[in-house]
């Protein structure tokens, strides 16, 4: 007798990723630029929201995994010790939803389902064409250091249905040649995780968790020449120390929750002679987070807002 086949398309476009996890137990802890953010359930070592849904694709991301996918692409991860066909069963016996059920006569080949959204990129432009992404960087408060450094991405992501969904979103680009996306609904990677590297002194660098504090920092310090590393991923901290030990001078700017907290001090052990800045955007989770109050205060004009200071005794 013919195995049962279950029709994988029909469970990814009715499954609701968020009412799948709040049958599982989980409920998200904030709202974030149209995401929600869970405690990893993937993990037993997350002590901050850092797993992310986004209701509108239907996509999840875990960022300390640096791993996502679709609700299908989920149940593989929640039960790793099952098989294929035991996770898509225990996902539908959870859900409970009688229309997913096994089809015991289809014929058709199983699809199988992709590790990531199935996606295009369209054209990669430089700033100032597309209002939204203009307004989104200025909104973060750092407009004036993306140039060089953010690029407009046109991509599209393809649907159950097998249409196109075109997006669009600021991106910069990792160096294993996948793009970072941020827009003011969407935070992801499309291609290959990885960090972003900028070279310039080859005896100094900076180290962040992500590119708007990147670009904080840039905003404060315009004139500091030193190299740059972008971990896009606290899960990409133990790589980021053995480039960092490749520098005499260096900076982390991490953040203030417990993850960057963990990562600043494994950092510091490992790097003796490396310094933490962190002080300067104290009582701020993060650098942008600093930036961003400074710019809802500072609101007589665009260069007050972006050139603060520079402390000339920080090298």
């Amino acid at each position: 007798m013919e195995e049962n086949k279950y029709d994988l398309s029909k469970i990814r476009e009715e499954t609701d990723i968020v009412t799948l996890l709040s049958k599982l137990g989980y409920q998200p802890l904030k709202r974030s630029a149209g995401e929600l953010f869970y405690l990893s359930m993937l993990r037993d070592t997350d002590t901050m929201p850092s797993f992310c849904v986004n209701e509108k694709l239907g996509i999840w991301y875990d960022h300390g995994l640096a791993k996502g996918g679709n609700v299908i692409d989920f149940a593989l991860s929640y039960w790793p010790a099952l098989s294929f066909r035991e996770s898509i069963g225990k996902l539908l016996e959870v859900y409970g939803n009688p229309d997913s059920l096994p089809l015991k006569t289809r014929s058709a080949q199983i699809e199988i389902p992709l590790k990531h959204p199935s996606y295009l990129i369209r054209e990669i432009r430089e700033l100032g064409g597309n209002p939204a992404i203009s307004n989104y960087l200025a909104q973060r408060g750092i407009s004036a250091a993306a140039e060089g450094f953010i690029k407009e991405v046109y991509y599209s992501i393809k649907k159950e249905n097998g249409d196109r969904k075109e997006l669009f979103a600021a991106g910069w680009q990792n160096d294993l040649g996948g793009w970072e996306v941020r827009n003011s609904l969407f935070k992801g990677c499309l291609g290959k995780k990885s960090m972003s590297f900028i070279s310039a002194d080859p005896h100094k660098l900076a180290v962040f968790e992500g590119m708007m504090d990147f670009l904080s920092w840039r905003i404060e310090y315009p004139g500091n020449s030193a190299s740059a590393l972008i971990l896009n991923s606290v899960s990409f901290l133990k790589p980021a120390i053995k480039k960092a030990s490749e520098y005499s001078n260096v900076d982390i700017f991490f953040d203030h929750d417990p993850s960057g907290r963990k990562s600043t001090e494994e950092f510091l052990t490992s790097v003796h002679y490396s310094k933490d800045c962190s002080e300067i955007y104290e009582g701020y989770n993060d650098y942008n987070e600093k930036i961003q109050h400074n710019l809802g205060r500072n609101t007589s004009s665009a260069s007050s807002r972006f050139a603060p200071p520079l402390n000339s005794s920080r090298r």
